[in-house]
């Protein structure tokens, strides 16, 4: 059984996989398309940034992306 923070993981990232890797994707698109807690998802997105699978954009055309292998 997968915790509410690994599912909510997994569908950020499909997420982002199926979106085009030309702009980096708002964390608040991800929760308000996805229905994750904004404030929860970030931590979960900080996580995966961590673990080398996302790579995240500050600023104004910020957001997250996959990174490449």
């Amino acid at each position: 059984m997968l915790s509410k923070r690994s599912k909510y993981g997994i569908k950020a990232v499909l997420y982002i996989a199926r979106q085009k890797a030309e702009h980096p994707v708002l964390a608040s698109e991800i929760a308000e398309r996805e229905r994750i807690p904004h404030k929860f998802l970030e931590a979960i997105l900080r996580d995966l940034v961590a673990a080398g699978i996302l790579k995240s954009r500050r600023g104004r055309s910020g957001g997250y992306f996959l990174r490449k292998p």
